[in-house]
């Protein structure tokens, strides 16, 4: 490739959050595959700063884990820097905020609590979660790992968490030579579709987070059970959503389909459609035309809800039962923490 060609590539690498396995992937090219000198300088720069953006994040991922250990509030870590474990090298992940899950009943409550009388920054940005900046790293308490547009798949949703609670069935990772509590891997992998899956059906999704899912199913492919998952998947009616995210994955990116932990079905219309809107919107969508545009609070929220509504329409039959719902379910969460603010 030509110069020009290489610098459009590292755009989109970008823009989608993949500049360091890009790097690496670039690395391992013959001799004359390589990209001009000036290029792999340029690489190598972006790669040292994600690199040090990591270093400094699990930093204060241990100074936090540290002050709630000592508060006696129990968490997990969800995804974020707990999915970068499973990279080639995690420190080339593109680092993103701190999602803590405070699973023990009044954590959640006591920990608000604490986040005021420390006088932190924080927005209530949902009615399920608090964030707040920790020595300016963007950190998320967790009441629930997520929710749903259905009461139905809540209900399933805690039924699987209240299991792993009470058998004490959480995996622990190192981070800097720091134990850190997360979800065990079989559920890990489902929950990080399911969170893909939000971000794609509000607004979309980038690379990262399709390299994330792939790279735990990879990686831990002999500890996940196929039967198990895929119940779980049919359990909430997503397995129709995983079998056309699989497709794209494997038509487009060259994913082996062994790492599958299901069946994986004909090629659809959708498959195209995810692919083309994963390479048009970047990461969570962010880059989608409009969604970059400076408006007011309340002109944004707007121009968010419509490109939700959109999508709806655009990819409902992936997963109906999930996806027809957001527009009415965007609108009564927002109700609700407009009220829950006023309190």
């Amino acid at each position: 490739m030509d110069e020009r060609k290489w610098q459009d590539l590292i755009q989109l690498t970008k823009k989608q959050r993949v500049i360091g396995l890009i790097s690496d992937a670039i690395q391992t090219l013959p001799k004359e595959r390589q990209p001009p000198k000036a290029i792999r300088i340029k690489l190598l720069l972006l790669t040292e700063k994600i690199e040090e953006a990591n270093l400094s994040l699990n930093k204060k991922l241990i100074k936090i884990s540290e002050e709630y250990n000592r508060k006696e509030f129990k968490f997990a870590l969800l995804k974020g820097q707990g999915n970068a474990v499973f990279y080639p090298n995690p420190l080339h992940r593109t680092s993103g905020d701190i999602d803590l899950y405070l699973y023990r009943k009044d954590d959640y409550e006591r920990a608000k609590k604490w986040i005021r009388n420390r006088n932190f920054s924080y927005d209530l940005e949902s009615i399920h979660h608090i964030g707040f900046v920790y020595e300016s790293a963007h950190i998320e308490n967790h009441r629930y790992v997520t929710y749903f547009t259905k009461k139905k798949y809540d209900r399933l949703l805690a039924c699987a968490i209240n299991r792993i609670i009470e058998n004490d069935a959480f995996e622990w990772i190192r981070i800097e030579n720091t134990p850190i509590r997360v979800l065990p891997v079989e559920f890990n992998a489902f929950y990080i579709y399911l969170h893909l899956f939000h971000h794609f059906i509000s607004n979309g999704i980038g690379f990262r987070q399709v390299c994330d899912w792939l790279l735990i199913l990879s990686e831990n492919d002999s500890r996940i059970d196929k039967k198990r998952f895929t119940e779980l998947a049919e359990q909430f009616d997503l397995l129709k959503a995983m079998q056309t995210t699989a497709y794209a994955c494997i038509k487009y990116l060259g994913t082996k389909p062994e790492i599958f932990p299901f069946e994986l079905k004909q090629d659809t219309k959708y498959t195209d459609l995810l692919i083309t809107d994963i390479l048009e919107g970047g990461h969570f969508g962010y880059h989608r035309n409009g969604m970059e545009k400076k408006r007011s609070l309340w002109a944004g929220r707007w121009f968010r809800y419509t490109v939700a509504v959109k999508r709806a329409f655009k990819f409902g039959f992936i997963a109906p039962s999930h996806i027809f719902l957001v527009p009415l379910s965007k609108a009564i969460t927002r109700l609700k923490l407009t009220l829950k603010r006023k309190e």
